[in-house]
């Protein structure tokens, strides 16, 4: 009898597994492209030191903007540069996991935990910078179940995570970084849309 508890548990943990799994990918979502799309997450994850450099578009309500953009990541710790949004010369966010600091063209500095609420005071936009960090790679952010959809290579097409619905349509090969990595992502929430071209990847 305890032999047969045993493995009836081992198959219950097995059709957990298994149900978290379909949980992750799309339904309609052939054998070889759920292998394409796992071992593409698994070498995404360990891209923790990139740079990207491209042009941001971000339309709020009837209100828009559009600026250049750096993004230098190295692990946890972040850089962005948002050149010229609302006419403000440059913008620079720094953080990691514990704090984050903005700076404005007129050299005031905050400082706050949380960075999305400091871009919205800067330019009038709660930006998503921590899902964007792992989305500008075609990566779901860890922790939040996402509903995503993949091509027959393993990337993402598209991606529902946090209320956000992000679309990729178009890759590019990043030669410094040896990989596909997205060149245009849409992402949409409610009334905010967030337009990133990425004209450059590099170290």
């Amino acid at each position: 009898m305890p032999e047969f508890s045993g493995k009836k548990a081992r198959w219950g943990i097995v059709l957990a597994l298994t149900l978290l799994v379909g949980c992750a990918v799309a339904p309609s979502m052939s054998p070889e492209a759920a292998k394409a799309w796992t071992a593409r997450q698994s070498a995404l994850l360990n891209l923790v030191h990139w740079q990207a450099t491209g042009r941001i578009g971000v339309v709020n309500g009837q209100e828009g903007w559009h600026a250049g953009f750096q993004w230098t990541q190295q692990d946890s710790g972040y850089r962005i540069e948002l050149i010229g949004p609302l006419g403000q010369g440059r913008v620079r966010v720094e953080g990691d996991a514990r704090e984050v600091r903005i700076q404005t063209a007129d050299g005031q500095t905050q400082t706050a935990p949380d960075p999305d609420i400091l871009l919205e005071q800067a330019v009038g936009a709660r930006l998503p910078v921590q899902g964007l960090r792992y989305w500008i790679r075609g990566l779901p952010e860890p922790g939040v179940a996402p509903a995503l959809q993949t091509d027959a290579e393993g990337r993402l097409t598209r991606l529902e995570q946090n209320g956000w619905i992000i679309e990729y349509p178009a890759y590019r090969y990043a030669a410094p970084l040896r990989r596909e990595l997205p060149e245009r992502i849409i992402a949409r929430r409610q009334d905010l849309s967030v337009k990133l071209v990425i004209e450059e990847w590099g170290r």
